[in-house]
């Protein structure tokens, strides 16, 4: 089960408007079908917060050069991506340059990895709400109701 780590776009993830990442090629291919654990800030003890669980809905080689990102299909062809500004909001950038700076300064150009992409994500909740839903769960009358006293400003 794959663990996903990102340090940008957060909000993205979890409104849902990104959901797939380029990723450098690791030992273990993440492949589809793999559940996903993903993860803000994860090497930072601090910072770090699970964002949620997923499923990997593709898991897809691909080319990144300054003028062209290249998927390729093993059973089937390459595939050049014609809309580059889609395929970068996709991911969660602005448009095609701010992808390419991203990369060029992070990994050098031309990049080849792989292009993961997900469902919507499962959120873990919040634990203070947890902690407020188990306290009241502790409030109880004899029979096992919960006694609740709503107050509607």
């Amino acid at each position: 089960m794959p663990a996903l780590s990102f340090s940008v776009f957060k909000d993205k993830i979890l409104d849902g408007s990104k959901r797939q990442t380029i990723r450098a090629i690791r030992k273990r291919a993440i492949a589809t079908g793999d559940k996903l654990f993903l993860y803000w800030k994860q090497q930072s003890p601090k910072d770090c917060k699970k964002l949620g669980e997923t499923t990997c809905t593709k898991a897809i080689p691909v080319r990144i050069e300054r003028s062209r990102a290249i998927l390729t299909y093993p059973e089937v062809c390459d595939y050049e991506i014609v809309h580059l500004d889609k395929f970068a909001q996709d991911d969660g950038f602005d448009n095609w340059q701010q992808l390419v700076e991203f990369f060029e300064n992070t990994h050098s150009l031309p990049f080849t990895g792989v292009l993961i992409q997900w469902n919507s994500i499962i959120k873990d909740p919040d634990p203070e709400l947890v902690e407020a839903l188990n306290d009241w769960s502790d409030r109880t009358d004899g029979n096992g109701s919960l006694q609740v006293q709503v107050q509607i400003c």
